[in-house]
């Protein structure tokens, strides 16, 4: 069995790397729904990793990623596709 090798020069990897969180915490974070998430993930817009049969994972450095490549903006308004979710914003007419 061939003895471990050291990596000279290996990249530090940034703490924020291994922080994780989940589709519910993102939206939490950027106040959309857990719908808007999903739909970023499987149009491929926010990388995410699956952790089970039904759980995504999201690592911060991927939102933080995202968020810098400006999909996520305070003049994107969605609308919810979860029909649990009765409230809508709606834009003023302009006058």
């Amino acid at each position: 069995m061939p003895a471990p090798v050291a990596i000279a020069n290996r990249e530090r990897l940034d703490v924020a790397d291994h922080e994780y969180l989940t589709p519910t915490q993102v939206a939490d974070e950027l106040q959309v729904t857990v719908v808007t998430v999903r739909r970023w993930i499987a149009n491929r817009e926010l990388r995410a990793m699956k952790a089970g049969p039904r759980r995504w994972m999201i690592r911060r450095s991927d939102l933080n990623a995202f968020l810098a490549a400006g999909r996520q903006s305070d003049a994107d308004v969605e609308i919810s596709e979860d029909p649990s979710f009765s409230k809508h914003l709606v834009a003023p007419d302009e006058r």
